[in-house]
């Protein structure tokens, strides 16, 4: 079925799209039988892209009759509608990487008549609107990486010419422009836009030194590689650009270590690897990278451990080993990480419980279990963690006759607790993106009939499902 809608649709900048959009393309077969409860007006699916705006929740979901596009919601079923319908028919505009930036909510976007570009909207309909059209046609400039940046919106586009390039905007055409000058090779790449200060860092691809680090202080003349870590046109593997201050931490390989722990300040000489972990060529891997402070934390392999919970302050004697939580080589991380209250928060494993909730204030004694959400040796392996406010919101599976729901935790075992039975039973709901709106808290979860659908949870305690329920599945 979805071959079938690929065919009919054609453009050619579908073929990207669809390798980063899970589009539930069988449900816009026109041909298709389309239940009574599938036309109900809130009968929307695959809520994405959560942004909240004015005292609402924009984001992009399903419609069988409208296919992908805007909606809007203050958090009630009576306050929720398609905020507009971009590309008129059951094929949908696709708005994805909604961002907010100066009172709108940008996203990419398709009329149908040019493709994905740039669009923003104040939260009407009349005030949604395309910024450019940066590449004129079907092929679309395809905006990606939506970042703010001091008083601009930056992205990645390709206008056709320059190759995938950085650009800003203020908010319209006039404004728009590119910030960078990279090598516009067949497989170029550019992205990981990540602000440090006063520099906006990303990794970009060139034929002369392959996918390395770069840094702009939003201007074409400003835009520069900071240093070709990996010599040659090898990639450097540049992955999780985490901001310190007005730097970065990052892993990478320089093709004599193996992956590891660097930093870049935005000079040349201020780039440099932090610690070999792991030493020899053998990489230790640093994975799920979160800053407290000026302290960095993550999960790494220093080849005697496996897989644990490090620190570091940038320097190679300040970056050590917080706990050994699973002695001998197994490793125990399981999961990112997420900061909360001058702590960390993660999934491990200690041997005798399986993946459960663990914080750490970054020494050994401070390291602990918060709570062993499926007693014994199984896992409620808690994961997708959001902070709102002073609670840990979190998927877990408790065991016994509940699947994965959601939990939060306020960092103690008695403060760590279910929040609903969203999928009744031992069905998993699965839910994720969590985002505060007023005293309620949204979220993403299946219904338990295979429909990813929004939820509320109010102020009350109490959860309900903000749309029209549906029984059957969208698949």
């Amino acid at each position: 079925m979805r071959g079938a809608l690929l065919s009919a649709m054609r453009p050619a900048w579908l073929a990207a799209l669809a390798l980063s959009v899970q589009l539930p393309a069988v449900a816009q077969d026109p041909e298709r039988e389309v239940l009574p409860e599938q036309r109900q007006a809130l009968a929307f699916v695959s809520p994405t892209g959560l942004a909240s705006l004015n005292g609402k929740m924009l984001f992009s979901a399903f419609h069988i009759a409208s296919g992908q596009e805007l909606w809007v919601t203050d958090g009630t079923s009576a306050g929720t509608r398609m905020l507009k319908d971009i590309r008129p028919g059951f094929r949908g505009s696709f708005p994805a990487g909604q961002t907010v930036f100066k009172n709108h909510v940008y996203t990419t976007a398709t009329d149908g008549e040019s493709g994905l570009e740039l669009w923003r909207t104040d939260g009407t309909a009349g005030g949604t609107t395309r910024v450019i059209d940066l590449r004129p046609g079907e092929e679309g400039a395809m905006p990606s990486e939506l970042t703010v940046f001091r008083d601009a919106l930056y992205f990645v586009a390709d206008d056709g010419k320059t190759g995938f390039q950085v650009w800003k905007t203020s908010g319209t055409a006039e404004t728009t422009s590119r910030v960078s000058s990279i090598d516009a090779s067949p497989r170029a790449v550019t992205r990981q836009l990540t602000v440090a200060g006063k520099r906006l860092f990303f990794t970009a691809t060139t034929r002369e030194h392959g996918h390395e680090l770069w840094v702009t202080e939003g201007t074409l003349e400003s835009t520069r590689l900071v240093k070709d870590v990996r010599p040659g046109a090898e990639d450097a593997g540049i992955q999780a650009l985490t901001a310190v201050g007005d730097g970065i931490y990052f892993t990478a390989h320089d093709g004599e270590h193996g992956i590891e722990l660097w930093k870049s300040d935005g000079s040349e000489s201020g780039t440099r690897m932090v610690k070999d972990i792991r030493p020899g060529t053998s990489p230790s891997r640093p994975s799920h990278l979160v800053a407290i402070g000026r302290t960095l934390y993550f999960a790494a392999d220093d080849g005697v451990h496996g897989t644990e919970l490090w620190k570091s302050d940038g320097t190679e004697a300040g970056t050590t080993l917080v706990k050994d939580i699973r002695a001998g080589t197994g490793g125990s991380i399981s999961s990112p990480f997420a900061a909360m209250g001058g702590r960390v928060y993660f999934a491990a494993t200690d041997g005798a419980s399986g993946a459960e909730l663990w914080r750490s204030d970054g020494t050994a004694k401070g390291t602990a279990l918060v709570k062993d959400i499926a007693p014994g040796a199984e896992s409620g392996s808690p994961a997708r963690f959001a902070v709102i406010g002073s609670t840990l919101w979190f998927s877990a599976n408790g065991g016994g006759t509940t699947g994965v729901e959601p939990w939060t935790s306020d960092g103690t075992t008695a403060g760590t607790r279910a929040v609903a039975d969203v999928a009744a039973g031992a069905r998993n709901a699965l839910p994720l993106g969590f985002r505060a709106l007023g005293d309620a808290v949204l979220f993403v979860a299946d219904d338990g009939h295979g429909n990813e659908r929004l939820w509320t949870r109010r102020k009350d305690g109490r959860v309900a499902l903000v749309g029209d329920p549906l029984k059957e599945r969208l698949r």
